[in-house]
């Protein structure tokens, strides 16, 4: 695998040349918004499922500073990444990295955020390398799994945030409904202004509060370079934009 300079932002750095999916846009994003009307003095704690380096669980860390974080991860040279960056990271008393699968997690910790930026492709090809395989295709966590475990995880006032194809979205949420997770939040994503938008944040929770809040961001303007808003989002985090 060859060597990827870590990622830097502003208060910890991401060492991913192990993992089996860098550090991206859709993490950070995600990392960014989750959750992002919950004060953050009531949050106790968060979980990322899939956390590959640790990118989201690192931004929440610094976005809830009371909270301790955990990420779960199947893919071994990632967890072991994730577990070094975490332990770098200022936030390193309060954050633990599992490797093991999500179906095997017991904690006797119910979460108030859990997040996931989690496989999409549930049909199709593989890629050679099995890692990556697993990070991109639902070979060991398909969208059921995926809310099952959310379910007997989450705080019955909590919150599940997940980033997603557009596309993906009526079998995800049809599985989070069967498992009682109802949609309170989408954020929908564009990479341009005259694109649509191609992946969506679902927010979802156990309370049904009927019609859910929808908005829209753009990523980046005709130069390719980030849109007011994109900036706005990650400015907390990215040492540079």
């Amino acid at each position: 695998m060859n060597y990827t300079k870590p990622f830097r932002m502003k208060e910890f750095e991401v060492a991913h040349d192990q993992c089996a999916m860098r550090v991206n846009t859709d993490g950070c994003l995600l990392g960014a918004l989750a959750a992002s009307n919950t004060p953050a003095v009531g949050v106790q704690n968060v979980l990322d499922i899939g956390t590959g380096s640790g990118v989201i669980a690192l931004q929440l860390a610094q976005r809830f500073p009371k909270a301790f974080v955990d990420g779960i991860e199947i893919h071994g040279p990632s967890a072991k990444q994730a577990m070094d960056n975490f332990r770098i990271s200022p936030y390193h008393s309060r954050m633990v990295c599992y490797h093991q699968p999500i179906q095997e997690f017991e904690m006797n910790t119910y979460y108030d955020i859990i997040v996931s930026n989690p496989p999409y492709f549930e049909d199709g090809p593989t890629k050679s390398d099995q890692g990556i395989a697993a990070a991109r295709h639902a070979l060991t966590l398909d969208f059921k799994s995926l809310v099952m475990s959310v379910s007997g995880l989450l705080k019955p006032n909590g919150s599940f945030w997940a980033i997603l194809p557009c596309d993906r979205k009526d079998r995800f949420l049809d599985a989070a409904l069967d498992e009682g997770l109802f949609l309170s939040e989408v954020i929908h994503i564009r990479p341009k202004e005259n694109r649509e938008a191609n992946r969506c944040i679902f927010g979802l929770s156990k309370i049904h509060s009927g019609e859910a809040h929808h908005k829209t961001i753009t990523i980046y303007a005709d130069d390719q370079s980030y849109t007011t808003e994109a900036k706005e989002i990650l400015s907390p985090f990215y040492a540079s934009l």
